[in-house]
C-alpha cells in the first residue's frame, strides 16, 4: 500500500475559521452566515461562549474548516487521518471533526456564508477537550468509514472542526475556545495522510501497452509491483 501525505493549500482556500456573535444565543448559532478569520495562528479557531459584560451578555461560535483536493491520488483509498497543530485552549467542551461543504466545495476562498455549510455528520471518532488538546504537537483525527467512503467518491475531503456544544446547540455558561496554527510551511502544515493502494503496473508488456493490460500471467496488474525485477 502506498501513502501519500496532502497538504490544505494557503489560508482561506484550504483552511480557515468563520465565526459570528451576538446577544441572543439561538441567533447566532442558527445564523447563515458570518465573518472569516484569516489568521495563520489562531487561539480561538473553534468557539463556543459566552462573554458577559455591563449589559447584555455576548455570544460567540466560531468554525473552523479544511479542505483538501485529493486528485492526485487515483486508487483506492483505504484509511486517511487528517492532522491540525494545536495552539491552547480554554475552558472548552470537546473538538471533533464532521464533514462539511465550505469553499464552494470544490477549494475556493472561504465565504462568510460557509459559516453554515457544515453538518453534524461525524467524519472521526477522535475527540480533544481542554485536558488532551494542549499546544505545540499535530493532533490526528482518524477518518471512519463515511469519510473514506466520501473521498473515494468524490477526489477531495471537506471538514469542519465544531465544538460539540455548537453542534448540539447548547448554550454555553463560560467562554471556550480551541486554538489552531494553521502553519505556512512544514511538515506541521494541516494535512490528510492517505493510505491508498498501489499504482497498477503500467510499462508494456510483450509490446502491449501497460495501461491497456489487465491480467500477466492470470495475476492482475494492480497486484503486480515488478516483473522480472523491472518495476
Amino acid at each position: 500500500m502506498a501513502t501519500t501525505t496532502i497538504y490544505a493549500s494557503t489560508n482561506t482556500n484550504g483552511r480557515g475559521t468563520v465565526g459570528t456573535s451576538g446577544t441572543d444565543w439561538d441567533d447566532v448559532v442558527t445564523a447563515t452566515s458570518g465573518t472569516v478569520i484569516s489568521n495563520n495562528s489562531y487561539s480561538l479557531a473553534v468557539r463556543t461562549g459566552v462573554v458577559a459584560g455591563r449589559g447584555t451578555p455576548t455570544f460567540f461560535v466560531n468554525r473552523a474548516f479544511g479542505y483538501f483536493d485529493l486528485s492526485s491520488i487515483t486508487t483506492t483509498i483505504t484509511a486517511a487521518t487528517v492532522k491540525i497543530y494545536a495552539n491552547g485552549v480554554n475552558n472548552t467542551g470537546t473538538i471533533k471533526m464532521y464533514a462539511g461543504t465550505a469553499f464552494g466545495g470544490n477549494g475556493t476562498a472561504l465565504a462568510s456564508t460557509d459559516y453554515d455549510n457544515v453538518s453534524s455528520t461525524l467524519y472521526s471518532s477522535n475527540s480533544y477537550n481542554e485536558l488532551t488538546w494542549g499546544t505545540n504537537q499535530l493532533r490526528s483525527f482518524v477518518c471512519n468509514a463515511t469519510a473514506i467512503s466520501y473521498m473515494n467518491s468524490n477526489s477531495k475531503l471537506n471538514v469542519c472542526w465544531r465544538d460539540n456544544q455548537d453542534v448540539d446547540e447548547e448554550e454555553p455558561s463560560e467562554d471556550g475556545y480551541i486554538g489552531i496554527n494553521w502553519l505556512t510551511s512544514g511538515t506541521n502544515r494541516c494535512q490528510v495522510v492517505v493510505t491508498h493502494a498501489d499504482p497498477a503496473y503500467s510499462n508494456n508488456v510483450n509490446g502491449v501497452v501497460g495501461t491497456n493490460l489487465t491480467h500477466v500471467n492470470a495475476i492482475h496488474k494492480d497486484n503486480i509491483d515488478a516483473i522480472n525485477a523491472i518495476p
